[in-house]
């Protein structure tokens, strides 16, 4: 087998002095603990997200405590911290309840008609070129833009994407879906989190997304977000250089950047015909 291309993403992080801070992250109504809530300083590279019993750790540089430290989950309101108001340590904690938020969804018109059925995305199933997360940094995540024809009624049927490897026995990832803004995923539009289950077979895998009613009336990022303290060194994605550019950003709350590769994944649509 031909020793494959590895396209990496880039992350780099500063070795300044640092402390921690970590905390439980809870539901203000039942009192549960919450996953996988995305924990971090809004565009300094500097994120994580909660493990499964909803507790964290976030490192942050001793330079950055005038910035605020922001926790956002699907179905809940956003909660920010300042830094410089929590007591100085350290180690310094920090438990935060989120409330729950419905989210209003702008209504979309479905009126009988015919359907088409396409699939859109980057299609590579290249074995030669590969892909995949570059670090066991929580909230490392990849978006692919997704075309749509504006105002005609679409339903997310499925999700798709081409593993090349997986050593790792079981992959949990998110799957998210951005509005666009000036160019670059904006802001999350689904009401539920979806996480999907990658298995360990090389395979165009696919996720039926029908229970989920998605629909949409205008173009949209689909991504993956690395969300469990796994390693990442057995998942590798095919790997391209045509098609439409991959954006990623480092971890959770970082600003995206625009990458000069992509990966082999993307959707199945269901769009309403003029």
């Amino acid at each position: 087998m031909k020793t494959p291309l590895i396209f990496f993403l880039l992350m780099i992080q500063s070795l300044s002095s640092q402390f921690l801070v970590e905390g439980v992250v809870t539901d203000t109504e039942t009192g549960q603990t919450l996953p996988y809530v995305n924990i971090g300083i809004p565009a300094q590279g500097i994120g994580t997200v909660s493990d499964e019993s909803g507790f964290y750790t976030l490192y942050i540089p001793a330079d950055k405590t005038a910035h605020p430290i922001r926790f956002s989950m699907v179905g809940y309101a956003a909660h920010e911290v300042l830094v410089s108001s929590l007591e100085e340590a350290d180690v310094r904690l920090y438990d935060v309840a989120l409330s729950p938020q419905t989210t209003l969804l702008n209504e979309v018109v479905v009126t009988d008609g015919s359907w088409e059925v396409s699939r859109v995305g980057n299609k590579t199933k290249s074995k030669r070129f590969v892909s995949g997360f570059t670090s066991n940094k929580l909230g490392n995540e990849m978006a692919q833009f997704v075309r749509v024809k504006k105002n005609r009624p679409t339903k997310v049927q499925s999700f798709w994407v081409s593993i090349v490897e997986n050593t790792l026995e079981s992959v949990i990832l998110r799957l998210n879906l951005y509005s666009v803004h000036e160019g670059f995923p904006h802001e999350n539009m689904l009401t539920i989190p979806i996480f999907i289950e990658v298995p360990n077979t090389p395979q165009v895998v696919s996720f039926d997304l029908t229970p989920y009613d998605i629909y949409v009336e205008d173009s949209f990022f689909i991504s993956l977000e690395w969300i469990e303290d796994l390693g990442t060194e057995g998942l590798w994605f095919s790997a391209g250089m045509l098609g439409k550019s991959l954006f990623a950003r480092a971890t959770s709350q970082d600003r995206w950047v625009q990458q000069k590769f992509n990966i082999g994944m993307g959707v199945e649509i269901l769009q309403q015909k003029n």
